[in-house]
């Protein structure tokens, strides 16, 4: 009996691995999936476009051409932008030192994307606490005056005007007078007279998984300047509309449509395609050069801004939606990639056309999802184990 019982397990496993009928999710049924998705009155007429990423087929496609609010969607751009013109190994630092004027400090940096003047997230996140350099900096002059310090000058180069800024109202909130000023990398090294502190950024690559795995608008516009830098571009939104462009050129891509007001997708004056979208993570799915921003999308029920999408909605669907997300009022965006068993469809769903208000937002999120769980398919389906009764233990047992 036990050999009879293993046979049987043996038959129902192969007919699994060895290509007995599945419920593959082939592209005729997709189809009929986002046609019905394009329709759906929660999502208002949304720009949509289903490709099959091993055949490069436009299997669906709604309204792909029209150009729409992005939303986040356009740090996927941020992201091959900085994957074709940073290196990931790249690392950013920010130092303060003694300066050899009386009761003056020198900081200098990189343009630390990863910097931050808030206390909670350097402590969170391990991030540069520019706030820490203004304390410290007051601070190491005290002790070495010896007496207190009432007066300062902060000299800087390669960090944010707005962060020295900042570093301005915090000290006067302790009570010191303050005067920050800008300098030269030159000047600011002849400056300097005492080294006291050296921080040092994670890695562009670990920053550009941060940025778009939780959708962080600051870093995703600071990286977005940098690579329009190094590409050799001004180091603001002319020079970011100017990068994503070039980036999308060299894929050959059309970008007639686009509009770029920032790096992050916050403004809601940001206009792209949804076809452009989708030849866009079409080539980061071929091209290895842009594997870093595959591998930065966050994945459905898992993590990112996705961690608790699809648990509730489609739970067919955890960990088989990698997708960058976007929400402004108005717009609920998701573009990525959706595992069916032996195949891999790309999508974009832009609804930029809801009502402003959060439950419009959720039921449009919702919907989407249910959607998407509708095509989700592991490749590797659950097997059912087999149930021995006692009875059938009993018998096997006595078998010679």
């Amino acid at each position: 009996m036990k050999k009879i019982i293993g046979v049987a397990l043996s038959a129902l496993l192969c007919g699994v691995f060895l290509g007995a009928p599945t419920s593959a999710f082939d592209p005729v049924r997709a189809a009929t999936v986002f046609t019905n998705l394009a329709k759906d009155p929660d999502l208002k007429n949304p720009s949509v476009i289903l490709i099959d990423a091993s055949t490069k087929e436009v299997v669906f496609e709604s309204n792909s051409s029209a150009a729409r609010k992005p939303a986040s969607t356009l740090k996927l751009l941020a992201g091959a932008s900085v994957a074709r013109y940073l290196d990931p190994k790249m690392r950013f630092q920010t130092s303060l030192s003694i300066s050899t004027e009386s009761s003056s400090v020198v900081i200098q940096g990189d343009m630390d994307p990863w910097a931050t003047f808030s206390a909670y997230n350097a402590k969170r996140l391990g991030q540069t606490s520019l706030k820490y350099l203004a304390y410290r900096g007051h601070a190491e002059l005290e002790a070495q005056a010896g007496v207190p310090v009432k007066k300062m000058t902060i000299y800087y180069n390669g960090i944010y005007d707005s962060e020295a800024k900042n570093m301005k109202v915090y000290l006067r909130s302790k009570k010191v007078a303050v005067t920050v000023k800008p300098v030269s990398a030159n000047e600011a090294q002849n400056l300097v007279s005492e080294p006291v502190i050296n921080s040092i950024s994670p890695s562009v690559l670990q920053m550009t998984h941060y940025f778009m795995k939780w959708s962080d608008n600051i870093l995703s516009e600071r990286m977005a300047r940098l690579a329009a830098k190094s590409a050799g571009f001004p180091q603001n939104t002319t020079g970011i509309r100017a990068v994503f462009k070039k980036v999308l050129a060299e894929m050959e891509i059309d970008s007639s449509k686009l509009v770029v007001k920032d790096g992050s997708g916050l403004s809601h004056d940001n206009r792209l395609t949804a076809k452009l979208l989708g030849d866009l993570l079409l080539e980061v799915y071929e091209n290895p050069e842009y594997k870093l921003v595959a591998d930065s999308l966050p994945s459905g029920g898992i993590n990112g801004t996705l961690n608790e999408r699809f648990i509730k909605t489609a739970p067919q669907a955890v960990g088989l939606v990698r997708a960058k997300t976007g929400t402004l009022n108005g717009t609920v965006t998701l573009a990525g990639y959706i595992e069916s068993e032996d195949r891999e469809y790309i999508f974009v769903v832009i609804a930029d056309r809801l009502s402003r208000s959060y439950s419009a937002s959720k039921v449009a999120r919702d919907t989407l999802d249910r959607y998407l769980g509708k095509i989700a398919l592991p490749l590797i389906p659950v097997i059912p184990v087999p149930v021995v009764t006692e009875t059938a233990t009993v018998i096997s047992s006595t078998t010679p």
